[in-house]
């Protein structure tokens, strides 16, 4: 029973880990959202925290104001083309801990590969289509 009881207390206070990264500096995290949709339809998402490029205003959804915190927000799906976009949030919501991946480093999962270099974070999906973000601009493919 103590064995069943130590497991139990284990599997509920372990911390869960995201299946992603944060680039070097910290200022870009990318992540396979695995929280609300099956794996086969996981986007993968990528936060930009600190950029010299702008977005809409519109926050990305039906809300045209948000009285909150606002991070632009890449998403490339696993089978179509990238997308970008404001997320209006709280104070924390994306997933934690990333580990860090040095320069010059690549990161896979499912049909994402995701390289890390000095010039910005590149990922591409199993169709080809791919982001390439950085503090100065952004690409979608």
């Amino acid at each position: 029973m103590r064995i069943f009881a130590f497991l139990l207390l284990t599997l509920f206070t372990t911390t869960a880990h995201a299946q992603g990264f944060s680039s070097p500096s910290g200022n870009i995290r990318c992540y396979v959202d695995l929280y609300e949709t099956r794996f086969d339809d996981a986007p993968m998402v990528c936060l930009v925290f600190d950029a010299d490029w702008d977005l809409p205003p519109d926050y990305g959804d039906d809300d045209p104001t948000c009285d909150l915190d606002r991070t632009r927000t890449v998403i490339l799906p696993p089978d179509g083309p990238a997308s970008a976009r404001w997320t209006c949030h709280g104070d924390v919501f994306w997933p934690a801990p990333l580990g860090r991946i040095s320069y010059g480093s690549e990161w896979s999962l499912a049909s994402f590969t995701c390289t890390s270099d000095t010039d910005g974070v590149r990922c591409v999906n199993g169709q080809g289509n791919s982001l390439w973000v950085r503090r100065a601009s952004l690409v979608l493919n």
